[in-house]
């Protein structure tokens, strides 16, 4: 009886938690040196005089023996990164509002670097956002083309 249980449980615990979605938002840059990408947050108010419009701003300026400086501005404040693709060192958390939420979490970005393409110049940078109380609303908007 324990067995089938055990087994129930397994399975029905597995597939509970491959439904749920684990990032609220998400989009993957592909970046050339210096070519800004733009992630524009819209703070969700009842009143809609005091909705207010964040730009996370970001762009990779150098990368040197498998690392990659990344340069970011949030709300008037500059950060500087240095990431590597090994899996603590690959990815940045930014806080994207200062409260903690009343009964949410926080909300947050996490900037990930995947892959750099060292023929094409190329860094590939995910942008994963969690919202669970639902406070923000989001636009990726990909750098301009051309020079």
């Amino acid at each position: 009886m324990s067995r089938i249980f055990l087994s129930f449980f397994i399975v029905f615990s597995f597939s509970y938690g491959a439904s749920q979605k684990l990032w609220d938002f998400e989009h993957s840059f592909n970046l050339k040196k210096d070519k800004i990408a733009i992630v524009n947050i819209n703070k969700n108010v009842k009143n809609k005089k005091n909705n207010k419009r964040y730009s996370l701003k970001f762009r990779w300026t150098l990368y040197a023996n498998k690392t990659l400086i990344l340069l970011a501005n949030y709300m008037g404040y500059p950060y500087q990164f240095v990431l590597k693709r090994v899996r603590p060192l690959d990815r940045v958390k930014i806080k994207l509002l200062g409260d903690s939420g009343d009964f949410g979490g926080q909300t947050y970005a996490l900037l990930v670097f995947s892959d750099f393409d060292e023929q094409k110049n190329v860094a590939t940078i995910g942008v994963y956002i969690k919202d669970e109380a639902r406070r923000i609303k989001v636009d990726f908007i990909e750098p301009k083309k051309g020079v």
